[in-house]
């Protein structure tokens, strides 16, 4: 049986949209687990009704914790010995989940991937990746150089991938937090070139939110996911030490990036904490990153030594130029 783990909160006209989705798969053998994280809308009384009406469903009702303690509820209370995440404004294929698990099944891997779109469509085309499977060190590779997504709902997992891994409550971005973990545990990685996921992006959703919260807590997962590469580093995990760093990079750049646009209140209140950023880019990156680095990164990596405002405006203003001239094909991630 699969376990699909749904959060809900605030999504009242996309909630229908997905919930069918995931009731109309071809793979049959489901639960769909709602998790109403406290939302104010009509959302609660919705996940009841498809309570009612399809015994597949199971819902719990939670005060307002956050995405990341709605989805540990799913993980505490899942039953399947597989496991899905679907965002509830998002929706899937009909044939996502049985595609997934004999992708799981014909590899003999942990997790498997499956290509995703953004709704509406930012390019030409779909985004498309490589039918293979990686191994051990290989996975996490292909993590940093992102032919691997950092989202988990495109994705199928063991269940014996969440044995010891939560999702850290309180902060944002919490994929980007745990998929190097998630990576690790599961050792063996399908991915599959088949559209499945549809990804609804929103201009209200957090990861469309530029606050200065958002954007150092963004910049503080890629910080944890170095920290935690570092520890597999010492214990002689090969991990190329300029792949390494551009983790902590990626996060600090996107700090850099947009922090002109917060406002002065919320800039005094993270202050400290725009000072560490500083004092970690001035002693591990190069003024001009690594020769690996993408070409954005390697810029990015020049403003990002120095705390004046000019620079914060400058690096906006290429970051605007890079992204028109240079628009990301393949996986794309949420920064």
């Amino acid at each position: 049986m699969i376990s699909v783990i749904v959060p809900v909160y605030k999504v009242e006209p996309y909630l229908n949209q997905c919930v069918e989705s995931i009731l109309c798969q071809t793979y049959a053998d489901l639960e769909i687990l709602l998790v109403d994280d406290g939302s104010p809308d009509r959302c609660g009384q919705s996940c009841d009704e498809y309570e009612k009406q399809d015994c597949r469903v199971r819902v719990f009702h939670t005060q307002n914790h956050g995405l990341s303690a709605a989805r540990n509820v799913g993980l505490q209370n899942a039953e399947g010995e597989y496991i899905g995440f679907v965002d509830s404004d998002d929706w899937i294929e009909p044939e996502m989940y049985e595609t997934l698990l004999r992708g799981l099944e014909e590899t003999g891997s942990n997790v498997c991937i499956c290509d995703f779109c953004q709704e509406p469509i930012a390019y030409e085309k779909e985004f498309q990746s490589d039918d293979r499977v990686y191994q051990d060190a290989d996975a996490i590779k292909a993590l940093l150089d992102r032919k691997i997504n950092y989202n988990v709902w495109n994705k199928l997992y063991r269940r014996e991938v969440f044995q010891d891994i939560t999702f850290p409550e309180g902060k944002n971005f919490e994929d980007i937090a745990i998929m190097h973990r998630i990576m690790y545990e599961a050792g063996r990685v399908a991915v599959i070139p088949n559209l499945g996921y549809h990804y609804r992006i929103r201009l209200e959703s957090i990861t469309r939110n530029y606050s200065a919260r958002n954007l150092i807590d963004h910049a503080d997962a890629y910080l944890n996911s170095y920290v935690y590469l570092s520890g597999l580093q010492k214990q002689s995990f090969p991990i190329n030490q300029h792949d390494l760093l551009s983790l902590p990079a990626r996060g600090i750049s996107i700090v850099w990036r947009w922090w002109y646009q917060c406002s002065i209140e919320e800039k005094a209140e993270y202050e400290d904490r725009i000072g560490e950023l500083l004092d970690f880019t001035r002693e591990y990156l190069p003024l001009f990153g690594f020769s690996s680095w993408p070409n954005y990164l390697r810029l990015s990596s020049l403003f990002m030594h120095s705390d004046s405002g000019v620079s914060f405006a400058v690096l906006y203003t290429f970051n605007q130029l890079f992204r028109r001239l240079w628009p990301r094909k393949g996986n794309v991630v949420r920064e």
